[in-house]
């Protein structure tokens, strides 16, 4: 009796295999660098580490207390006053750390997601705006920190703000059809704003970005 020979896979068959070895390969990279937490510092401390795929993170610095001069730059920036309005990185975050989720829900029980004070820190060309969410915090505790890092555009019509790269622990979301811009722009109410500052935003006519700090132009 003869034997058969195996039959030669077809090419449709070996695309699909391909195809699912890649897919399969690409959601255990993710869900390993979702797992991943970013390292503390600068990347270029760590730049000789071989094999490091971490993602890395450097907080911005946070004031002690309020500096005297905030709440009357807040308030030329609600009356719209033309000039140049500067706000510092440390002042920023100060402001900012009053602002985070409570741990429990309305009838007191422990909350499913906490979500940590915004953090900012402000480079010569770009921002980094960070926050911490901890999931199931009283059972299973997963944390993910949340990095988008952007910049300004300053156009005709206003000032632009442009998310460049989001990052979830060291998984960097993907730049397909403006997902990145969409996903925080949709999500941007969590990142409080004084009042003056909401009824201000279109009188701004410029952002600058220094080395630690932001200067509004009206």
């Amino acid at each position: 009796m003869k034997r058969k020979l195996p039959k030669e896979p077809s090419k449709t068959g070996m695309i699909l295999t391909a195809v699912s070895g890649v897919s399969l390969g690409v959601l255990i990279g993710s869900f390993l660098l979702l797992r991943q937490a970013p390292m503390r510092g600068n990347q270029s401390s760590t730049a000789d580490r071989i094999g490091d795929y971490a993602a890395h993170y450097s907080p911005g610095a946070i004031a002690s207390a309020e500096s005297a001069t905030f709440k009357s730059r807040i308030s030329r920036l609600g009356r719209q006053i033309p000039g140049s309005i500067p706000f510092t990185e440390m002042e920023i975050n100060h402001y900012l750390s009053q602002f985070k989720s409570s741990d429990t829900t309305e009838d007191g029980e422990p909350a499913n997601v906490t979500i940590t004070s915004p953090n900012v820190r402000i480079e010569s060309d770009h921002f980094v705006l960070s926050t911490k969410m901890v999931f199931n915090p009283k059972k299973d505790r997963f944390e993910v920190l949340v990095q988008a890092s952007g910049h300004f555009e300053n156009v005709e019509d206003g000032v632009r703000m442009k998310i460049d790269r989001l990052l979830l622990n060291s998984l960097p979301v993907p730049q397909i059809g403006g997902l990145v811009n969409g996903l925080f722009q949709s999500n941007a109410s969590i990142f409080p704003l004084p009042t003056e500052v909401k009824s201000s935003l279109g009188a701004i006519r410029e952002i600058e970005l220094l080395e630690d700090q932001v200067v509004l132009v009206l």
